[in-house]
Parts: structure tokens; C-alpha cells; sequence
């Protein structure tokens, strides 16, 4: 995809792609761990630029306005999963390994997600399950449910469409968050 706009003008964060999203699956948003975020706004670039060079990861960090040195490890971690590839010296950097259709948003945030497997107690009760359920097990099972399906039915393509289609870009605004996490 090559566009007159630069990829930092495209989208401006990932809530903005999902603004007009169910609230249940917004609050899910909170689900993401730092690194999770960072790898599917990284992936989310690469896809916007797929068929264009590889980019460094000190590019994508300075479009994106993440920390270089933590978004290096997260690239790295996606490399290992064969979600990405990397490649050294002037003309490398990274690219997606498969087209951005056939990689959902689940397999991008799935290595920094240990919590995509189940449903924490927000109580903080220890045996909260269907049988023993605290009083919000329920609601937060239903949101951890669509929050997964969403990531699961939500290609790098989707993002990357929806990103063109709304003007969006993505700005500094994890920075705004704090450092690594």
C-alpha cells in the first residue's frame, strides 16, 4: 500500500479505529498490557506499508512515539512467533511475514496476553468460576468474550482499511501513558 499521507497521519491511535465500538468491548480495551498495545500499533504500520521497504524498528518507534529500545523486544518476541520478519544492514528492518488479511489482531496480542486465556476475578476471589461465580463474573465474562472475538475476527487489514477510511494517525499518545509496562 503506498499513500501520499505519511503512515503517522493515517491513524491517530488504536481507540479512534474502534470509537464507535460496543462500550463493553471499549472497556475491554483495558485488557491490553502495554506491550500489546505496542505490538498491534506497530503491526497496524507495518500493515499500511505492506508492499513498501521494511522499516527499522527506530523508525517505527519514532512514527509511533514508543520507546526504541521496548518496542525492539516486542519486535523481536513477533519475529519468534513468524508474525513478522527482520532482516539487517541499511535496506532491513521489519515487515510483515504473511499479507495483513491473514493475521488477526488475537495472534498480534496473544504473546504479551497471559490473560486471554481466562477470566480473571475483578473481586479478586480466588475460586471465581461458573459454579462459585462472584457478583461481576458473569458481566465480566460476556465482556471478555466479545473483547476476544473482536480480536479474533479483527484483521491487520481491517485496521489498516479503517484507518485510510477515517484519516486517522497515530500519535504520541502512549507516551502520555508513561513508560514501558
Amino acid at each position: 500500500m503506498n499513500l501520499s499521507i505519511s503512515p503517522a497521519e493515517r491513524f491517530r491511535t488504536v481507540g479512534e479505529l474502534l470509537d464507535k465500538a460496543d462500550t463493553r468491548v471499549l472497556i475491554s480495551l483495558a485488557m491490553l498490557s502495554r506491550s500489546a498495545e505496542y505490538a498491534v500499533r506497530a503491526l497496524s504500520l507495518l500493515a499500511l506499508r505492506e508492499g513498501d521497504d521494511a522499516l527499522h524498528s527506530a523508525e517505527i518507534a519514532d512514527q509511533l512515539g514508543l520507546p526504541p529500545q521496548f518496542l525492539t523486544k516486542i519486535l523481536r518476541r513477533l519475529t519468534a512467533t513468524d508474525l513478522v520478519t527482520s532482516q539487517r544492514g541499511r535496506a532491513g528492518g521489519f515487515r510483515l511475514n504473511r499479507s495483513a488479511d491473514e493475521i488477526s489482531l488475537l495472534a498480534v496480542v496473544r504473546p504479551f496476553q497471559d490473560g486471554l486465556a481466562g477470566v480473571e476475578c475483578l473481586l479478586g476471589q480466588e475460586d471465581c468460576s461458573d459454579r462459585e461465580a462472584c457478583p461481576l463474573h458473569e458481566p465480566w465474562a460476556r465482556i471478555h468474550r466479545s473483547f476476544h472475538d473482536l480480536l479474533a475476527d479483527t484483521t491487520l487489514a481491517d485496521v489498516a482499511d479503517r484507518a485510510i477510511r477515517n484519516g486517522s494517525a497515530v500519535t504520541n499518545s502512549a507516551q502520555s501513558r508513561g513508560a514501558e509496562g
